[in-house]
């Protein structure tokens, strides 16, 4: 449609209907040797229309340039002198309509060149107009604008008089909107064809249809269903249209109905016996429209029309028709539909079953006492006939109250065999009398015997041989029915791997069996037994069947009824009487055992190794006691826990000691053993400290103690008595000479002379009278001691100056090899260490008496000569030469 500012003003008119145009895509449809198309087209302001043309109303206003030449057109709705608003139907003609323009029937539709426009394209604009433009406008400028220009489309007669294809011709139901000369915007092309897509599809007239599955009367109760479909003209499902209902007879009206895309159903209940009538109706687009058409008008024929004339409007208005349906049926009494299905499909004997009944198609208020027969027992499925009398195996009833679902009052069955339900419902002026069938497998239960399970546990997994074990056996699935349980305990087999898992069973001893009695579920215990033989055990279980029960049984070798019986293991701990002893005193050791029971008896070794040399540090700790000797050894007999004490051993040498013990395996024990070497069973012997330091010495004493802080040499030091004059022995008769203590000799320096033992006289080193003889404390280290010093002392002169056995001892150097022989011939070598000499007026150190400590040999006697008055003279220092024994 074009626009002008006024009828007379043609020349506008022809300027500004040249294309309906909006910017977007550009397509140009005209004839071979047409007018050149438009440029892309430009949306401007509505009032830039509406200056020329002020009945415009929504729509898209477009300016556009042809050769040079540039105009305006317009898509969208107008409005009538009436005040109603329309859509141009006629292209090039004065969009202003007399208000005594008639409204007339889309029907045989002409376009303004006389071309008839098919009735199913009608349909479909109409459809578009009363679906988007039921009241006049869309109410947007975009809609609006769609709308106009499938009007153009679809009439056919969009084209200027040189020629030029403003429009697209022929716009058919099914084919997709394609835009005007110059494009058109992106937004109003898709809205004109979605709403092209749905008007082809849904356009009217529309047909209703109302069917159901169900044919023939309907029984109170029940309810019939109908499936709704709105159909268009197209022969498709129309969704979201309303449809309505109206009913006669004594039933339930269905409610409006809106359809949708999947399938749309009402279901209507009868109330009363008698008949029913159903209505349904929809209304819909009309296959026609109306249209504003004035006294003089008429088409123009040809190829072109002309410029100006008088123009048809289509209503935008809702031009409806309506569809109706119809269905009826008559209502009879009801027919219940009963559905059981038995409480338990199988049970066994003793157990209370009940029916669950569902019933459906019952009329509203229905109320009966229904009737439940149990049949039974049979060997085999029932069928229909044989629901007897003499098969009644118990009878119940129960209250109905309209549909729903229903469970019977329990029956108990006592019998093995197969039994049935079967179910009656009353009769009423309403609803038919209902019996089930008998032998339905839904309504069948198996009842059967007992099936007996049986799970053991062992009262001890591992015990301990002499321990008494028992089984718990817990039978289930027997209910109250009395049984037997044999039980066997297989046994012994010696475990694989320390364990009693995988062990093969069959053929192994038989520890003992027996019988319990069990008056049915529960848990039982079978007789303890004692086991005396370490090993495997387990036990094994069968229940012999019965008239109501299976047989039943539990095989050996499962984990929770099996046990190892293993022989105690003993734990031994001791603690020797003194770790740090003395020469001379006893030593025991305590043992103290655990695990035993009271009743087990074991025999105890013990053994006192030693003596041993000590580490290099003075301890005993880390030494290795193999192939040492043996000090002392015994045993004694334990019986049970407890504490026990070795014999006492008198200690006559020094060095480490240490004690072990073994306990013999017996029937119900394992072997056990205490090493040598622990430190709470070792013990360092030492012999006592001298009380004070003899006069031999020089030098002053230096404190030193062992870690525990008791001193091992003397600090009290001896007042010198003989500094200036010779030291004579006292004579004794039992002394040394008739003991000797071996020889020493030092090769290097030709030293060699007896040793004979010697003790303290008063402070002072009792030294042989004779100078060729040299004299051993004997309260120090003995030559074949392992720990402490020993301390040898010579003379160097006699009175008349004669050389003495120790005369050449000034002469020995550090390295040099002292050898000491033992009476009976065992040769001890020391090193010579270190060579010191001590003011006599001062004393040795105490440490030359040290009691601990590695074996050290001391040789001590007198150096530097001075002369005295009158030919006399005397030594004033000590000579101290001191070795180490080495093996």
């Amino acid at each position: 449609m074009s626009i002008s500012r006024k009828p007379r003003s043609l020349c506008l008119s022809l300027l500004t209907v040249l294309a309906l145009l909006v910017a977007g895509l550009a397509l140009v449809v005209a004839p071979p040797g047409g007018a050149p198309p438009a440029e892309a087209a430009t949306r401007v302001a509505k009032d830039t229309c509406r200056r020329i043309d002020p009945n415009l109303v929504n729509g898209a206003c477009l300016r556009y340039r042809v050769d040079g030449r540039s105009g305006l057109t317009w898509i969208g709705t107008y409005r009538a002198p009436s005040g109603r608003v329309f859509f141009c139907i006629d292209f090039l003609y004065d969009s202003r309509l007399p208000r005594e323009a008639r409204e007339v029937s889309t029907r045989r539709l002409v376009n303004q060149l006389g071309d008839r426009v098919r009735d199913r394209e009608v349909a479909a604009l109409n459809h578009v107009i009363s679906t988007w433009a039921g009241r006049g406008s869309t109410g947007s400028d975009e809609r609006d604008a769609a709308i106009a220009l499938i009007i153009r489309e679809v009439m056919s007669d969009g084209r200027r008089r040189d020629g030029t294809v403003v429009y697209p011709q022929g716009l058919e139901v099914g084919e997709r909107v394609r835009p005007p000369i110059g494009g058109l915007d992106g937004s109003i092309m898709g809205l004109a064809q979605e709403m092209w897509r749905a008007a082809s599809a849904y356009y009217g007239p529309y047909r209703l249809v109302m069917d159901s599955r169900g044919s023939g009367p309907v029984h109170l109760g029940r309810s019939r269903t109908y499936r709704v479909r709105v159909m268009s003209a197209a022969g498709r499902p129309v969704p979201g249209v309303r449809v309505r209902f109206s009913c006669r007879g004594p039933v339930r009206c269905p409610r409006t109905l809106v359809t949708g895309r999947h399938r749309s159903q009402v279901r209507v209940r009868p109330r009363d016996v008698g008949r029913y009538r159903v209505r349904a109706s929809a209304s819909g687009p009309s296959s026609d429209g109306l249209l504003y058409r004035t006294a003089d008008w008429r088409g123009h024929g040809g190829p072109h029309a002309r410029n100006a004339g008088r123009q048809r409007g289509w209503i935008a208005q809702e031009s409806r028709t309506t569809a109706v349906v119809e269905a009826a049926a008559r209502i009879r009494r009801a027919r219940p539909r009963v559905i059981t299905q038995t409480s338990e499909a199988e049970v066994t004997p003793g157990a209370r079953i009940h029916d669950i009944v569902t019933v459906s198609g019952l009329p509203a208020g229905y109320a009966a006492r229904a009737t439940a027969t149990l049949f039974g027992p049979y060997d085999a499925q029932p069928g229909p006939g044989d629901c007897t009398p003499d098969r009644v195996a118990g009878r119940v009833t129960f209250p109905v109250s309209g549909n729903g679902t229903f469970e019977t009052p329990p029956v108990t069955v006592g019998q093995v065999g197969l039994y049935t339900w079967v179910e009656h419902l009353p009769g009423d002026e309403q609803t038919l009398p209902t019996t089930t069938r008998c032998g339905l497998v839904e309504e069948t239960t198996r009842v059967v015997p007992f099936t007996p399970t049986v799970r053991t546990t062992a009262s001890r997994q591992r015990a301990f041989v002499g321990d008494a074990i028992h089984d718990a056996v817990l039978v289930g699935g027997i209910a109250r029915s009395p049984v037997t349980i044999q039980w066997t305990l297989h046994g012994p087999v010696a475990p694989r791997g320390g364990s009693c898992a995988g062990l093969t069973w069959t053929g192994a001893p038989v520890a003992a069996r027996g019988v319990v009695a069990a008056a049915g579920d529960g848990l039982h215990r079978t007789p303890s037994t004692t086991m005396r033989t370490a090993g495997c055990y387990t036990y094994s279980q069968y229940v012999p069947a019965t008239p109501l029960t299976h047989e039943a049984s539990s095989p050996p070798g499962l984990v929770p009824e099996t046990a190892l019986a293993v022989r105690r293991t003993p734990r031994v701990t001791t603690v020797v009487s003194d770790q740090h002893a003395l020469v001379g005193q006893r030593l025991h050791d305590r043992v103290r055992i655990r695990g035993l029971a009271r009743g087990d008896r074991v025999v105890v070794r013990w053994w006192l190794h030693g003596p041993r040399a000590p580490r290099a540090n003075g301890s005993c700790d880390g030494l290795r006691w193999r192939g040492s000797g043996i000090a002392d050894s015994g045993s004694f007999v334990a019986r049970g826990n407890g504490t026990h004490t070795t014999r006492g051993t008198l200690l006559r040498t020094a060095g480490c000691y240490t004690y072990s013990e073994r306990l013999q395996a017996s029937a119900t024990t394992e072997p056990a053993e205490s090493r040598p070497g622990i430190p709470v069973e070792t013990a360092l012997v030492t012999r006592p400290p001298l009380p004070r330091i003899p006069e031999v010495p020089s030098g002053p004493a230096r404190a030193s103690t062992r870690p525990d802080g008791e001193l091992t040499y003397p600090t009290a030091r001896t007042e010198p008595r003989y500094l200036y004059r010779p030291y004579v022995a006292p004579h004794d008769p039992s002394s040394a000479r008739s003991r000797p203590a071996g020889q020493l000799r030092i090769d290097r320096i030709g030293l060699r002379a007896p040793v004979d033992p010697v003790g303290l006289d008063r402070g002072t080193m009792a030294i042989p009278n004779d100078r060729f003889r040299l004299g051993w404390l004997s309260a120090t280290a003995a030559a074949d001691d392992l720990i402490g010093s020993s301390v040898v002392s010579g003379h160097v002169s006699d009175r008349s100056d004669r050389p003495g056995a120790l005369w050449r001892l000034r002469q020995a150097r550090v390295g040099d090899v002292v050898r000491w022989a033992e009476p009976g011939g065992k040769v001890h070598r020391f090193v010579v260490r270190s060579i010191r000499r001590y003011d006599r007026r001062r004393g040795v150190p105490g440490t030359v008496f040290r009691t601990d400590g590695p074996h050290l040999l001391h040789l001590v006697t007198c150096t530097n000569r001075r002369s005295t008055g009158g030919g006399g003279f005397h030594y004033a220092d000590n000579l101290v030469v001191t070795a180490q024994e080495v093996s």
